[in-house]
């Protein structure tokens, strides 16, 4: 199914959160047909609409990021087939999705549109920010959880969010910046190496991973 054209499906391109409702410690789900779905909003006041008029209960509702979601919690609570129930209330019957399905479909447009957006900030800037260890000038190489994952570069188009990510998750590395045309350089070497390239990524180390080659092809220095 082709998600790309539903009005949640662009939410959480824009947002990269969705919401989830908790009561004693499990996710709030909804009969339907005599079977539960687990409920997920892309607002957290539709979220709100549907208890409002609803006898089902909640402890609280909270905010969850994407990203983090595919990456590491995703596997744990769904398997290949499983559907959930989006942006239902008490007045609109909701949208049923492959969980698999929508979050590689989703993914795969954010990864484009932050390749292309990372792309277009450092060449504007002539700026691309990394993590080094103390004293080397060359930007560190982190292994992926899974031995069939490439080794990746973190970079990042702005101090800032290279500096969070170092103090959350890198206290012993330093923030350093390079030129387009040296990112451009070791780029081609990462190619070689089949190593793999971390476009902008959020504390935890997710978010964006794309081959050296991909970005390659949308820079323009």
């Amino acid at each position: 199914m082709d998600y790309k054209h539903e009005s949640f499906f662009k939410d959480l391109l824009v947002n990269e959160t969705y919401y989830i409702a908790i009561k004693d410690k499990k996710m709030v789900r909804k009969e339907v047909d005599g079977k539960n779905y687990p409920c997920f909003w892309t607002e957290k006041s539709l979220a709100e609409e549907f208890f409002k008029d609803n006898h089902q209960s909640y402890d609280k509702i909270i905010s969850r990021d994407i990203d983090r979601f595919v990456t590491s919690e995703m596997d744990d609570l769904f398997d290949k087939g499983d559907e959930v129930l989006v942006n239902v209330t008490d007045t609109v019957k909701g949208h049923f999705i492959d969980i698999y399905e929508f979050t590689k479909e989703l993914m795969t447009e954010l990864d484009r549109i932050r390749t292309v957006e990372f792309s277009r900030i450092t060449a504007s800037t002539d700026e691309v920010y990394g993590l080094t260890d103390k004293g080397s000038k060359h930007f560190i190489i982190i292994s992926e959880n899974g031995e069939s994952k490439p080794n990746i570069m973190p970079v990042w188009s702005d101090y800032k969010s290279a500096e969070k990510v170092r103090d959350e998750d890198f206290e012993e590395c330093e923030v350093r910046e390079v030129e387009g045309e040296v990112f451009s350089d070791w780029l081609e070497k990462l190619r070689d190496n089949d190593e793999g390239v971390g476009i902008n990524l959020k504390p935890g180390v997710v978010g964006t991973i794309v081959s050296a080659q991909t970005l390659k092809n949308e820079l323009s220095y």
